[in-house]
C-alpha cells in the first residue's frame, strides 16, 4: 500500500515542481506588472501637476492686453 502510494507521488513530482516553479515566477512577473504600473501612473500624476504649475506661473508672468494697453 505504501509501496503503491510512494509510486505515484515520485511519479508526479516533475508536475509539482512545474507547478510550483511557474506558479512563483508568474507571481514575481505580476508583481513588477502591478509596481511598474503604479509607478507610471504617479510619475504621470507629477508631470502633469508640474506641467500644470508651470503654465500657471507663465501666464502669472506675462502680460495681459489690459495691462499694455493701460501703460501706453
Amino acid at each position: 500500500m505504501i509501496a503503491s502510494y510512494m509510486h505515484n507521488v515520485t511519479d508526479n513530482f516533475g508536475w509539482l515542481e512545474i507547478v510550483f516553479f511557474y506558479s512563483i515566477a508568474i507571481g514575481v512577473c505580476f508583481w513588477q506588472w502591478w509596481k511598474m504600473r503604479r509607478e507610471v501612473r504617479e510619475m504621470r500624476a507629477e508631470r502633469e501637476a508640474r506641467e500644470a504649475r508651470e503654465s500657471e506661473e507663465k501666464a502669472a508672468t506675462e502680460p495681459t492686453e489690459k495691462d499694455t494697453r493701460s501703460s501706453d
